[in-house]
């Protein structure tokens, strides 16, 4: 008989404490946020998923990146989920908006994450968190995170789950996915990018096969970022040994909770280089701020140049809302309009 081994770190209490004596860092807490989080009372999904208008999921200094197109029923980057529903369904589609762990995570009264007595995470029921679906057809980086301030942050951690979807699919198969056999393996990968686009990455097993033998994340799973540095974005990216002639056969989603980051400022390995440029963006009143350089240029989400100032600080006001990136010498950002 097959055996399924549940995947948890148990790094997680003591990083856990770490951050109580930090207050400098901020913890994703999906209640705090900005953006309208209204759920379908049925299977939990944002009521605003397919809504062509929401560019983004906001939360103190995250910006989520989503994207869809109503009228095909579609979407991709990040949505948010309160499912609590992780048995197998008829309708398998129904499983992207669920995650294996049944539900969010808890904060303790201080703003850290709750954890049982053996160092996991404590679920709640009806706690928000988020679902991301990686579709490489749609973008180059599909499922992105940004800072809404425009700031460098240095992140610490995430907790991450399998989605229900993707989790039955790998255990059972599915009419385009077959079930894990040996060697198989679904890996997420972390990339932090820099100011100066460099990249570092993060890999995570999500799931992997092997003696006869499924570990799978049914539980959320913590993951020590800081070897990513000093970031300005993140983007994710799923891999599965499960393809065919058209790509992945394994559905392409995992979940999301308790993103962790301290702001980089005031620490040596967050400030920026002597020839690079800092760049900042104040989205409440759509400006940007530059210094350490002579102009500063624009980018939609296809690469097309759109605005430029030679302007220490500009507003962008006249742009519509959108993805955009900043550049200006050797340093970039990605922005929310």
């Amino acid at each position: 008989m097959r055996k399924v081994f549940l995947s948890i770190a148990a790094a997680a209490a003591v990083t856990s404490c770490a951050y109580a004596a930090d207050q400098s860092t901020i913890i994703l807490d999906l209640s705090k946020s900005t953006t309208e989080l209204t759920f379908n009372t049925e299977n939990g999904s944002w009521t605003g998923t397919y809504d062509d208008d929401a560019e983004s999921i906001e939360s103190q200094c995250f910006s989520f990146l989503h994207s869809s197109m109503a009228d095909w029923q579609t979407w991709w980057g990040f949505t948010a989920s309160n499912s609590t529903d992780n048995k197998q369904p008829e309708n398998t589609l129904t499983h992207q908006w669920s995650n294996m762990a049944a539900g969010g995570i808890l904060l303790n009264e201080d703003g850290t994450v709750k954890l049982d007595d053996f160092g996991a995470p404590v679920v709640g029921k009806d706690m928000p968190y988020l679902v991301a679906f990686y579709s490489p057809f749609m973008s180059a980086r599909p499922v992105d995170m940004v800072f809404n301030d425009g700031k460098l942050y240095d992140p610490q951690s995430v907790y991450v789950n399998l989605n229900s979807y993707s989790f039955y699919s790998i255990l059972l198969g599915d009419g385009f996915a077959r079930a894990f056999t040996n060697d198989d393996a679904f890996t997420l990968t972390i990339h932090g990018v820099a100011g100066d686009e460099s990249e570092k990455t993060v890999e995570v097993s999500m799931a992997s096969c092997a003696n006869g033998d499924l570990t799978a994340a049914k539980g959320w799973k913590y993951v020590d970022l800081t070897p990513l540095g000093t970031v300005n974005e993140l983007y994710f990216t799923l891999t599965t040994t499960d393809t065919g002639a058209y790509g992945a056969n394994t559905p392409l989603y995992f979940c999301l909770d308790k993103l962790a980051v301290t702001p980089a400022e005031g620490s040596a390995a967050g400030m920026m280089a002597a020839d690079q440029a800092s760049i900042s963006y104040d989205r409440a009143s759509k400006t940007i701020s530059v210094d350490g350089a002579d102009f500063a240029a624009v980018y939609d989400s296809l690469g097309a140049k759109v605005f430029q100032s030679d302007d220490s600080a500009f507003s962008i006001t006249s742009l519509p809302a959108g993805v955009y990136v900043v550049k200006a010498g050797n340093s970039s950002i990605k922005i929310v309009r």
